[in-house]
C-alpha cells in the first residue's frame, strides 16, 4: 500500500510525539544515559530490519564509491547523532512539550543549510511568512520558559 507524502508526514510527526513523551517519562524512572543508549542502539536496529524487510535488495557498496557520497554519509551520522543527543538532553533537563517546541525550529536550519549548501530556496513568500512564525515561536518558548 502507498500512501501520500502528507500521510508518512503526519505518521511521523505522531511517532516523534509518542516518542518525546515516553522519553520523558523514561528519563523520570531510569537512568539517562542507559536509557538513552539503549534505545538508541535498539531502534537503529529495528530500523534497519524494517527496511530489509520491506526492501531486502539493498546496495550498500555505492554508499563508498565516492568521496563526496561517503562523506555524506558521515556528516548525515554526526548530525543525526548530535540530533538525538541534545534532543535528549533537552527532554531530561526540562520535558518533552518545551523541548519538542524549540525542536520543531529545525525547518529554519533546513532552509539555511539549503541556501548555503546547495545554494537553493524552495519557498515563496508564504513559506518565508510560515518560517517567521516558526522563528517568532520559538522565541516566545525560551522568554516563557528558559529557567
Amino acid at each position: 500500500m502507498q500512501l501520500t507524502w502528507w500521510t508518512y508526514a503526519l505518521l511521523s510527526a505522531a511517532c516523534w510525539g509518542l516518542q518525546y513523551l515516553l522519553l520523558e517519562a523514561l528519563f523520570g524512572r531510569v537512568e539517562f544515559a542507559a536509557a538513552f543508549s539503549f534505545l538508541s542502539l535498539f531502534n537503529g536496529v529495528l530500523v534497519a530490519l524494517i527496511m530489509f524487510l520491506i526492501r531486502p535488495n539493498q546496495d550498500w557498496s555505492q554508499l563508498w564509491q565516492s568521496w563526496p557520497v561517503a562523506g555524506m554519509v558521515v556528516l548525515y551520522l554526526l548530525s543525526g547523532t548530535g540530533a538525538y543527543v541534545f534532543n535528549a538532553y533537552a527532554i531530561h533537563q526540562k520535558n518533552a512539550t518545551l523541548a519538542s517546541l524549540l525542536e520543531i525550529a529545525y525547518p529554519l536550519f533546513i532552509i539555511l543549510f539549503t541556501a548555503l549548501f546547495l545554494r537553493k530556496v524552495h519557498l515563496n513568500a508564504m513559506g518565508f511568512a510560515g518560517a517567521l512564525l516558526i522563528l517568532g515561536g520559538s522565541v516566545l518558548v525560551v522568554l516563557s520558559r528558559s529557567k
